[in-house]
């Protein structure tokens, strides 16, 4: 009976001890606990184990909300987007059942230690990525989370060879500026970036977000690099309505400058504003690109091309309304009526003989009508041939089987139709370079 009465004063003294003390824990608050944990924390050493050899271990991840801007000129891309950066901190951990159950807590990032991760190649300061003023979150075992938020700006090479078609791979690699791999070590639990929030471009389509990492060698050591690699695709529409469009349509004017009448006056006027205008267009396409002589847009060199053309048919018109008035008792040259033949001009012509010696009474012509058809170049020497030729007494009133009216019409058809076949295989070229 004593051994029970003994038995059973004894567990009420232990529980009487465990509701003491479990009382007492309850009185502890967030307060007591971050008085605890900073009392002694020293934000300048690196919490990994002192008898560990092992590096530390940091984990990133980028989560995309926008790509900003991908200026051409400068050749930067800018994105808004905000980084999640992890680590386990062995000096930063608690028993929740001692503090009010507490599971986490917020602490600012200048009172912790934090991983001097920077981006690589940006525009921005280095210690620009982490905000001190900013909150870190703080779990039971230790765990810290920080997520960085900002816009990222970093050096991306444009290649302009298939502009505006072209498709561009930007990279964004994160590391830590003073701890080489040895020490610190980078990592990413995901291969594709995060696009939860993200907003689509009106420019530009992100194909695909890759996370790549990579040891670099540099000195004695190497150093980690999570890299996000952006593959993005130019929409263009807005170029192709825009631009592409009005050139081509512009540059094939320039034909119409042939087959208008040269008499109206306003060939040379045609001619230049075309010229002119495929010049402006030339400079907005120019401005718009980067001043880079490692690659030539193709979509660039046939606006150059179409600017030559167009000045090549300025002075073709030239020529033609030069020779369409010319006087037409110069001869032409035999070169030249070889040319009216290969543009099929043909005509017929009526030489006229008559006597010398006419009575007064009447016009008796003794001589006769010569109609001649001009087919190829041997009826063009005799013809040539028996207007050059006399008679003593007899006159010859003759018209010239090839007149300089008709060497501008088969200049202005030559051009024509070397104009058209210009313009479309100069066209048909852009659009295999540019779609293959």
């Amino acid at each position: 009976m004593r051994l029970l009465v003994y038995c059973f004063y004894l567990l009420v003294l232990w529980c009487h001890d465990s509701l003491g003390v479990q009382g007492d824990n309850d009185t502890q608050t967030e307060h007591d606990l971050h008085k605890r944990l900073f009392q002694t924390y020293n934000s300048n050493i690196m919490p990994r184990h002192a008898t560990s050899l092992d590096p530390f271990d940091v984990g990133i991840e980028l989560y995309l909300m926008s790509i900003d801007e991908i200026n051409e000129l400068s050749q930067t891309i800018s994105i808004m987007a905000f980084l999640e950066i992890t680590w386990k901190d062995r000096f930063l951990g608690w028993d929740p059942l001692e503090y009010s159950n507490i599971t986490s807590i917020k602490v600012k990032v200048k009172d912790i230690w934090y991983p001097d991760v920077v981006l690589e190649s940006t525009l921005d300061k280095h210690t620009d990525l982490m905000d001190e003023a900013g909150n870190a979150n703080i779990k039971s075992d230790g765990s810290v989370v920080m997520w960085p938020y900002g816009r990222y700006t970093v050096s991306c090479k444009i290649f302009i060879g298939q502009y505006p078609f072209d498709k561009q791979t930007c990279l964004f690699a994160f590391l830590s500026w003073t701890n080489p791999s040895s020490k610190l070590v980078l990592s990413s639990a995901s291969t594709e970036i995060r696009r939860f929030v993200y907003k689509e471009n009106s420019e530009w389509a992100l194909k695909r977000g890759q996370v790549l990492f990579e040891r670099r060698p540099y000195g004695n050591d190497t150093w980690d690099h999570v890299i996000f690699c952006f593959e993005l695709q130019r929409k263009s529409l807005f170029v192709v309505m825009n631009i592409m469009l009005p050139i081509v349509c512009i540059a094939f004017l320039n034909t119409f400058c042939f087959i208008l009448p040269s008499d109206c006056g306003e060939r040379i006027t045609l001619c230049i504003s075309l010229f002119l205008t495929l010049a402006v267009f030339m400079t907005i396409v120019n401005g718009s690109l980067p001043e880079s002589s490692d690659e030539v847009s193709k979509f660039g060199v046939y606006v150059g091309l179409q600017l030559i053309g167009s000045g090549l048919s300025t002075i073709a018109t030239v020529l033609s309304l030069q020779c369409y008035h010319e006087d037409d008792h110069t001869r032409v040259r035999l070169c030249v009526q070889l040319l009216v033949i290969a543009m099929c001009m043909r005509k017929r012509y009526q030489i006229h003989q008559k006597h010398a010696n006419n009575e007064v009474n009447g016009n008796k012509n003794d001589g006769e009508i010569v109609i001649t058809e001009i087919d190829t170049l041997d009826d063009c020497i005799q013809i040539d041939k028996r207007l050059s030729s006399g008679n003593g007494n007899r006159t010859t009133h003759n018209v010239p089987p090839v007149t300089w009216k008709m060497v501008s019409c088969a200049l202005d058809r030559f051009c024509f139709i070397a104009s058209i076949v210009w313009h479309v295989v100069l066209l048909c070229i852009l659009l295999v370079v540019l779609v293959s």
